[in-house]
C-alpha cells in the first residue's frame, strides 16, 4: 500500500520573484546618487546629452554611442579607456546599453584620468610645422618634410590618405598650401564611425617625438644665444679698439 496523501496541507509557496509567487515582487534597485563633483549645470548638460542619444526613449543608450557622447563633451577617449569604462561600470560583458547613472560615473572617471592626448598632438603639430605663435595653421609641405623625418616617420601611403581627407574636409587649402591642423585633429577625433582607414597614426607623435623636438629646440636656442653672445662680444671689442685708436682709452 502506498503512502497516504496528506490532508489539510497546502503546497509550499514559491520564493518571491518566481512565477506563481503570492508575495510582493522585489523592489527595484535604486540608482546611486550622481557624483558630488558635478554642479547642477553639469548634470543638466550630461542628462541632456544622454536623452539626445536615448533613441528608443527607454532611459538607456547603446554602448556604441558612448565614445561619441564623450567626444561631444570635449573628451578624446582612447579605445582601451572605453573598454575600461565598460568593465568598471557595467554589470557584465553581455550588457549592450548604458543607464544614466552609469553614464555619469563614466564621465567622472574620464575626468579623473585626464585627457591631454589631443593637446599633446596639437602641440606636436605646432612644433613640427614651426607654428611658433600657435595659429593653428601650417605650411603642409613643411609639415610633410618634418613628419617624414621625425620620430616614427610617416609613410608615403599614409600621407596620401591624409591629404585626401584633409582636402575633403577642407582643412587643406591647395591654393596657398595652408593646413588647418587644429581643425583636422578635431575632425579625426569626432568621427563616430570611421569608414576609412585613419590617415595618420597620431601615436607616431608620441612622447619620444615630443621630447626629441624639445631637445632639438633647446639646442637650436642655445646655439642661437651663443651666436648672439659672440656677435655682441665682437661689437664691444671693435668699439674698444676704435676708442683706443681715437686716444679715448689707453691700450692694453
Amino acid at each position: 500500500m502506498g503512502p497516504k496523501k496528506g490532508k489539510g496541507k497546502e503546497p509550499p509557496k514559491p520564493p518571491p520573484g518566481v512565477k506563481g509567487a503570492t508575495g510582493p515582487p522585489p523592489k527595484p534597485k535604486k540608482p546611486p546618487p550622481p557624483p558630488a563633483c558635478f554642479s547642477p549645470e553639469d548634470l543638466a548638460n550630461f542628462k541632456e546629452m544622454f536623452k539626445a542619444h536615448d533613441e528608443d526613449n527607454i532611459d538607456k543608450v547603446k554602448l556604441e554611442a558612448i565614445p561619441l557622447m564623450l567626444r561631444k563633451l570635449g573628451f578624446n577617449p582612447k579605445g582601451y579607456e572605453i573598454n575600461q569604462l565598460f568593465t568598471q561600470f557595467l554589470e557584465d560583458e553581455y550588457v549592450d546599453t548604458v543607464e544614466l547613472h552609469e553614464w555619469l560615473f563614466m564621465i567622472e572617471a574620464k575626468m579623473n584620468w585626464g585627457d591631454d592626448f589631443e593637446l599633446a598632438v596639437t602641440k606636436a603639430m605646432a612644433a613640427l610645422s614651426h607654428d611658433d605663435e600657435e595659429t593653428g595653421k601650417a605650411d603642409l609641405e613643411l609639415l610633410r618634410e618634418e613628419l617624414f623625418n621625425w620620430g616614427e616617420p610617416l609613410t608615403e601611403i599614409e600621407f596620401v590618405d591624409w591629404l585626401k581627407l584633409a582636402t575633403k574636409d577642407k582643412t587643406y587649402n591647395p591654393e596657398d598650401g595652408s593646413f588647418n591642423y587644429v581643425k583636422f585633429i578635431e575632425n579625426m577625433n569626432s568621427k563616430d564611425v570611421k569608414y576609412i582607414k585613419e590617415p595618420i597614426n597620431f601615436f607616431k607623435l608620441d612622447q619620444k617625438t615630443l621630447a626629441a623636438m624639445a631637445m632639438k629646440k633647446a639646442q637650436e636656442e642655445k646655439e642661437e644665444q651663443e651666436k648672439k653672445d659672440a656677435e655682441r662680444r665682437a661689437r664691444e671689442e671693435a668699439k674698444r679698439q676704435k676708442m683706443i685708436a681715437d686716444g679715448l682709452i689707453p691700450p692694453d
